[in-house]
């Protein structure tokens, strides 16, 4: 019975992609804003907030912060867009400034998720008006990275051609590398959340010369092995053994853009609860990462729906339904020895390894996180060898390491103080 039972449910997957492939060409900024006017104009959004409407530099100006947008361009072509907050509410621009901080976002995420909440509970403001100099990073692909030296993401497979590999391998240390040469440090300190610390595990384990340039290292939902996780993504994970095939043929080969129809599927596994807002279990970041939360500010969430998601490609998906599937914090897999050993000169995608970081790293981690799960937390608690300080808050969500309205409370008063002790603001 319960074979029978996937068996239909692969069937039925598989026909669902025929609604998503239309759309596989379209902008995430069009699908984004016909999305959200549709989610926005139901009768319960009684009152528009205006973060709706802003970019995250606007956001950033009417909350009173000092804003500045940075374009930095890889070995590879990607141009990135990276925002500053220099200094806080009460500095100045003819201050000496702090030291540099670089928040890198999440998977589907972009850097509007520091600032989101009010200035009192977003990491990027806290850290501003401790005296850092804030820099909120943005993975190629997202809505504020959109641009390639050569290709068009529009009409252009090749954008599209990447997962966490090249963004670890190339966006984490081109944009450290920018944000020293800016700032004339020769070190900052790194806060990631979710894929912002799985890039980070990948990257920290193998390039020495870039642990010389970061002298302190906060994890938040802290991933490399995925194999345990309890987004359904899994289910999608689980199709079959051929996951690059069927990923194609339900998303395409571009940017990761599912259909309604899958996203109302993913729905059913997610928002089975009765503590659930809608306009979450309408939205696909909320879908994988978990929308039940006891401490999330709901008058929030029409924004939170407004600027999320942020878009990557189907790539980068296939490498976290790889993680799932092989249970290995690893390199994409491209299916065939012969295609392995063309990429890595070896018929075996490399394993990554976090035993080699010298960087001082705090842990913030959660017991009902459906992307960063305990089981898959402890492969790294195992193989660290800089921890020098972990947390654990047992009923946070995925999300609310950057959303939740007590994380300045629950985390972020901890993280600045362990902070302070390796990377002081001056």
């Amino acid at each position: 019975m319960a074979e029978f039972y996937c068996i239909n449910i692969k069937i039925g997957i598989l026909l669902l992609s025929l609604l998503c492939t239309c759309s596989c060409s379209i902008s995430q900024d069009i699908i984004n804003r016909q999305y959200v006017r549709s989610l926005l104009e139901q009768p319960e959004v009684l009152q528009r907030d205006p973060d709706i409407d802003y970019n995250i530099t606007d956001i950033i100006r009417q909350k009173g912060y000092p804003c500045e947008e940075h374009k930095v361009t890889t070995e590879d072509g990607y141009i990135l867009g990276v925002f500053r907050i220099p200094y806080g509410k009460n500095g100045s621009a003819t201050q000496r400034l702090g030291r540099p901080v670089l928040l890198q976002h999440g998977l589907l995420d972009s850097a509007t998720t520091w600032v989101m909440n009010f200035p009192a509970q977003s990491l990027g403001f806290i850290l501003a008006d401790q005296g850092y100099d804030v820099w909120l990073g943005n993975m190629r692909g997202n809505y504020y990275s959109r641009h390639h030296v050569k290709w068009n993401p529009d009409r252009d497979e090749e954008f599209w051609d990447f997962s966490y590999d090249e963004m670890a391998k190339f966006d984490l240390p081109n944009m450290i590398q920018y944000i020293l040469s800016k700032t004339n440090y020769t070190q900052l300190a790194y806060v990631g959340h979710s894929q912002g610390t799985m890039i980070a595990f990948a990257e920290f384990g193998r390039n020495m010369d870039l642990n010389k340039n970061v002298s302190f290292y906060a994890a938040l939902a802290p991933v490399a092995e995925v194999g345990h996780i309890k987004s359904p993504i899994r289910h999608l994970a689980d199709l079959s053994k051929d996951i690059e095939k069927y990923w194609h043929l339900l998303f395409g080969r571009n940017e990761f853009l599912p259909s309604s129809a899958i996203v109302k599927w993913l729905a059913v596994f997610a928002c089975t609860k009765v503590v659930v807002d809608r306009l979450m279990c309408e939205n696909i970041l909320f879908i994988l990462c978990g929308p039940d939360s006891h401490y999330m500010n709901h008058t929030r969430v029409p924004v939170y729906i407004a600027h999320e998601p942020d878009g990557t490609s189907v790539k980068n998906m296939i490498h976290f339904a790889q993680g799932v599937q092989d249970k290995q914090f690893q390199a994409y897999d491209y299916g065939s020895p012969d295609k392995n050993e063309l990429h890595y000169n070896q018929t075996t995608p490399p394993v990554y390894t976090i035993t080699n970081m010298k960087i001082p790293t705090a842990l913030f981690w959660s017991g009902e996180d459906w992307l960063a799960d305990p089981e898959d937390v402890s492969y790294i608690f195992a193989n660290i060898q800089s921890l020098v300080y972990e947390k654990y808050i047992p009923d946070y969500n995925h999300l609310d390491f950057v959303w939740a309205i007590n994380a300045n409370d629950y985390i972020y008063k901890d993280l600045i103080n362990i902070m302070k002790e390796f990377h002081p603001p001056n």
